[in-house]
């Protein structure tokens, strides 16, 4: 058997077609009424919001004042970015930006409209130097310790400096300022041209503002010395000065160079005589010992000669000796014979060649044949 629907009289349906419309009539009507009432408890929540609460911003955190009561003042204990509720009249929450500040002190006013102005600073011989520089700063999130220094947090900022911008960057600016020009007044006009000086005083001012805003809830992250000038009068003196302590400097070497140069000479000359008069003692020694063994030479040569005719003298008093001998004219005669035995032609003329006595008184002469003559006298006898 299949399934029918109910059959329904024409009353019927009419009946419960009027009841369908009359329900989904009602069902229409309850549905803006009820979006009507979530706007209205939206825009009550909203409101109480706006009233009882405030937004602290990311990279900010809050502080928040009680008017009065126990807790009357600014609590320590900040608040982190988010929604924070609060009472008119009896709290209020002030913002303190964490990002990194700065505090300008260009003389360009136009384009850096929060600028300060430069910073004009004396030096110690008198003149000034007008000076670019920015103060680079943030805000201590609480109390606490940084680098063994103690230093407060936004409570302190708000109670001593005050709650806004301006009055945090012209306290700022007011002790940059003052020690800005301490630290580099120390400095003469030609210092400003020794980096490692400058640099040292910029550090100085630094470390000095840091110690002082500490307390504050400031943290100083860094001083930028960006320009410094001096003003055209200024930089003619400067050059000036600076010229003199180079003519100065000039002439100071050019007199140590002399000075040099004459004890360069002084030594030349010295030098020169030095040798001069070692070649004379040279040559004078030379001939010194020339001299002497010209002198040694000649006693030697005379020494030999004496020692020659001495020894000739012996022979001729030993010949003589012998010859004054009997049976010398036997020696005589063989010598004879040997030289007469070396003669080769020619003729011996008046002369017998072997008469001994003859050819000996011709030899030896008138001496040698008295000589002869009386040694056959005592030879008759």
């Amino acid at each position: 058997m299949g399934f029918s629907p109910p059959r329904f009289t024409p009353l019927q349906s009419d009946y419960i077609e009027a009841n369908h419309d009359r329900a989904h009539g009602q069902h229409g009507s309850w549905l803006p009424a009820f979006g009507a009432l979530l706007l209205i408890l939206s825009t009550l929540v909203v409101g109480v919001a706006f009233v009882f609460g405030t937004v602290v911003s990311v990279g900010s955190v809050g502080v928040r004042k009680i008017a009065f009561g126990p807790k009357q003042g600014l609590l320590e204990r900040s608040l982190a970015p988010g929604f924070h509720w609060t009472i008119p009249g009896y709290s209020t929450i002030y913002e303190v930006p964490q990002t990194v500040q700065v505090v300008d002190f260009d003389r360009d006013l136009h384009n850096v409209p929060t600028s300060f102005g430069s910073l004009d600073v004396p030096t110690t011989d008198g003149t000034t130097v007008d000076i670019d520089v920015s103060v680079l700063y943030r805000f201590y999130p609480g109390q606490g310790s940084d680098k063994g220094r103690r230093h407060g947090g936004p409570a302190e900022l708000l109670n001593n400096v005050g709650p806004t911008n301006r009055q945090w960057s012209k306290y700022i600016s007011q002790v940059a300022d003052n020690e800005l020009k301490r630290a580099l007044g120390s400095l003469s006009t030609v210092d400003f041209y020794d980096p490692a000086a400058r640099d040292a005083r910029v550090l100085a001012a630094e470390s000095s503002l840091a110690e002082q805003l500490a307390p504050l809830g400031i943290k100083v992250e860094s001083i930028l010395l960006r320009r410094y000038t001096y003003r055209e009068e200024i930089d003619q003196a400067i050059f000036k000065k600076n010229l003199q302590e180079l003519e100065s400097a000039y002439n100071r070497v050019a007199g140590d160079f002399a000075e040099a140069q004459r004890d360069v000479n002084k030594v030349e000359a010295e030098g020169n005589v030095s040798i001069q008069n070692l070649d004379k003692q040279g040559a004078s020694e030379v001939e010194k010992i020339r001299s002497e063994g010209d002198l040694y030479r000649r006693a030697k040569i005379a020494d030999g000669e004496l020692l020659v005719a001495q020894a000739r003298a012996a022979v001729d008093k030993q010949r003589n000796e012998v010859l004054s001998r009997a049976g010398s004219d036997v020696y005589v005669a063989l010598q004879l014979a040997q030289i007469l035995s070396t003669l080769k032609g020619g003729v011996v003329a008046s002369s017998d060649p072997y008469d001994v006595e003859s050819w000996v008184k011709r030899l030896l002469g008138p001496e040698a044949k008295a000589r002869f003559d009386s040694a056959e006298v005592s030879d008759a006898k």
